[in-house]
């Protein structure tokens, strides 16, 4: 794809007000849509739809946690530190690129059991690639 420097404008604005806007919890919805695939719910998105995709273990955890596989919302806690929280899975990068995206293992998720990647669209909702997140249906 290529973006003018308006739409990179457009996204550093998006950004900025993510990171600026840092909250210890984040309440992220995702949907399943009319082409089989989830999304995360990011109004006003100033790029092209297909980034917001869920792919590579993150759709299927997506449909984990969904009770009526149209939606889900879960409530995230980004930390630089490792966390004791009650009910919550949690999610521990293995590693990381600005460009590439997160992988993250997770861990106390019952019948869930693998790693998921996630994109840089990360850096827009959270400002950051947390070293933990944690995880759990809102």
């Amino acid at each position: 794809m290529q973006y003018t420097i308006q739409d990179l404008l457009k996204g550093a604005k998006a950004m900025s007000r993510s990171v600026f806007g840092k909250r210890d919890e984040y309440q992220i919805k995702f949907n399943h849509e009319d082409d089989g695939l989830w999304y995360v719910d990011f109004p006003n998105w100033p790029f092209d739809h297909h980034n917001l995709l869920m792919v590579n273990g993150a759709d299927e955890m997506c449909a984990f946690l969904s009770d009526d596989d149209v939606t889900t919302e879960v409530l995230v806690r980004p930390s630089n530190k490792r966390l004791q929280l009650e009910g919550y899975a949690e999610l521990v990068q293995k590693e990381h690129s600005l460009t590439g995206g997160s992988t993250y293992e997770v861990r106390n998720l019952e019948g869930f059991n693998r790693n998921i990647w996630l994109c840089p669209v990360t850096l827009f909702v959270l400002g950051k690639y947390p070293k933990y997140m944690y995880v759990k249906k809102a």
